[in-house]
């Protein structure tokens, strides 16, 4: 099964149909209110960009549909059927952990990962005396990078520090197949480092598993340089840091919370009203219940009066079906449904 239909069937539900756009939208890293509204109601938002990480833009249901592992309902939307869930639970296994989701928002893991097998292969081949040799593929911005750091470093223990933090890392996550996975990856003198497709043929595993896997062990070892001052590691994140929520959004926010007045904050800001209404979209959605002035906006009488008009189902929502439109904004109508999903979730 190929990488792209493997994603398919992780993404999707046995009861939630989810749109095949949206799901490749949130794959490349679309930052649209629309998209991460979707992604939160698909509790799915710490995925945003994976498709980047996988090389991976578009879905493909053709296989899936055929050999009835997927269904598609009249709105084009995908659910998994009995088989597909089966089998997606199959190519999963077990074992995997899905913690990583903050971290992977809250950095560029691919530009680290670079920067990682560059720098080890970089200090393994000067260990060796080795000058001439063919460096990991990467950017010439993280290979710049590289050698600038190379250069600041104390090269006589540089590889003894570098082996100790490594072996304590894979010591602390307590994980033998991910320590040997990331091992395997690596390269240095005299060693090439397989590809994750190698890995999964060697492992007998679904490539989309040790794609999960790599991102886990990723994540592990960001939380282990971070929460150590004298890694030798922690260097390559420089930069690499992002924020979830987008500055200018935060800007808004902060400006609303001064005045409580979208007008003014829209000519304090000069941008449209509905560009503000965006940005509060936003924070809604990664904020929690606590941090968003909710009661500004929308109250618990036009709740529950939705909740009444409306099914139970979220998902079938459509404002363009109420009859509280002359009262309501699509703004409201949105905070609604995104406070309402937060309660369920129990945030």
């Amino acid at each position: 099964m190929k990488l792209n239909e493997e994603l398919a069937l992780f993404l999707l539900d046995k009861h939630q149909p989810r749109r095949k756009r949206l799901l490749e939208n949130l794959l490349v890293g679309k930052k649209t209110v629309a998209t991460i509204y979707w992604a939160l109601r698909y509790q799915i938002l710490g995925y945003l960009g994976l498709g980047r990480y996988m090389e991976i833009t578009k879905l493909d249901f053709t296989n899936l549909e055929k050999q009835k592992l997927v269904i598609k309902d009249e709105n084009q939307a995908y659910v998994l059927t009995d088989k597909g869930y089966i089998l997606r639970s199959k190519i999963l296994g077990d074992n995997l952990k899905f913690n990583w989701q903050r971290n992977f928002q809250s950095f560029n893991f691919m530009r680290f990962k670079s920067r990682l097998l560059l720098f080890i292969q970089v200090i393994s081949e000067y260990q060796h005396n080795q000058r001439k040799y063919y460096p990991v593929n990467v950017s010439d911005s993280e290979m710049n990078f590289v050698k600038y750091y190379f250069k600041k470093i104390d090269r006589e223990s540089i590889a003894f520090s570098l082996k100790n933090e490594l072996l304590n890392f894979f010591s602390v996550i307590n994980n033998e197949n991910l320590a040997n996975q990331l091992a395997n990856e690596l390269v240095g003198f005299q060693k090439n480092g397989r590809t994750l497709f190698q890995l999964a043929n060697e492992f007998d595993e679904s490539l989309i598993k040790v794609y999960l896997s790599d991102i886990d062990v990723i994540s592990q070892l960001i939380d282990f340089v971070v929460n150590n001052q004298e890694s030798v590691i922690f260097p390559l994140l420089k930069g690499l840091h992002q924020n979830v929520v987008s500055d200018s959004a935060i800007m808004t926010l902060n400006q609303y919370l001064i005045n409580h007045d979208i007008s003014k904050v829209a000519l304090k800001r000069h941008l449209k009203e509905s560009t503000i209404y965006e940005h509060l979209m936003e924070i809604a959605i990664y904020f929690p219940i606590n941090k968003f002035p909710y009661s500004d906006f929308i109250n618990d009488v036009q709740i529950e009066e939705l909740k009444e008009q409306l099914s139970d189902d979220i998902d079938k929502w459509n404002y363009e079906n109420l009859s509280l439109k002359q009262s309501l904004s699509f703004f409201q109508f949105r905070l609604v449904e995104i406070y309402l999903t937060k309660v369920g979730n129990d945030e």
